[in-house]
């Protein structure tokens, strides 16, 4: 444990940067779309972000929408390289190559997604459907990602393997809280359409991460 913490402290130049990026694309949304930026921070006990902006055009290729993609692709990679090195997953002494590959996983994984989403969304001509699960999934990472930013910049410059133990559980439970909101919200489309329902989570939830697994690992 104590060679993860370390691994993690030998230089945070790297860290800075992609931090000092993120918060400059969060402050850059939150001038440009102020009450879209302040009703998406409430989202954890309040749907109105949901009830408000799920009929916008378009729905999900916006600029707000797409930046924050690009903000949860980053802060998630931050997550899970914390997670890799607290519980030594990868014996990888670099600490910018394994950020530098985790990040390609997650934008390939979220790539592949996307494209199955879309061609699934096609072939069963559920194309609105589609979208709007697609912007709820967003909203709900995008939410996680003002949440855990806080807490991943205290651990990086804390250096705290406790810290980092504390961070590894709580984002893991928002994670799967997301995901019960998502179903708890949706539930009366996911048991009238069940097949869908099950599909969706073969080919959008657990066939990407076998297509990652099998390009990096093996």
């Amino acid at each position: 444990m104590g060679e993860a913490s370390e691994r993690i402290l030998i230089s945070n130049d790297w860290i800075t940067i992609i931090l000092l990026t993120i918060i400059g694309l969060l402050i850059y949304l939150k001038i440009k779309y102020p009450e879209r930026f302040k009703s998406l921070q409430s989202l954890l006990y309040n749907n109105g972000y949901i009830n408000n902006y799920s009929k916008t055009t378009p729905l999900i290729f916006n600029t707000f929408s797409i930046t924050f993609y690009f903000i949860f692709i980053f802060i998630i990679s931050l997550f899970l390289f914390v997670v890799i090195n607290l519980y030594d997953l990868v014996t990888y002494t670099n600490g910018k190559k394994l950020f530098l590959l985790i990040l390609l996983s997650v934008f390939s994984f979220v790539l592949i997604r996307f494209i199955i989403g879309f061609l699934l969304s096609l072939l069963f001509e559920k194309e609105n459907e589609q979208q709007y699960f697609t912007f709820i999934k967003l909203s709900y990472l995008s939410n996680f990602s003002l949440l855990i930013l806080p807490l991943l910049i205290i651990n990086f410059y804390l250096g705290s393997t406790i810290f980092s133990h504390i961070l590894t559980i709580l984002g893991t439970l928002l994670l799967l809280f997301y995901y019960f909101l998502q179903v708890k919200g949706n539930q009366k489309f996911i048991f009238s359409k069940m097949f869908y329902f099950i599909l969706y989570l073969c080919a959008l939830e657990i066939s990407p991460f076998i297509i990652i697994y099998n390009l990096i690992v093996k």
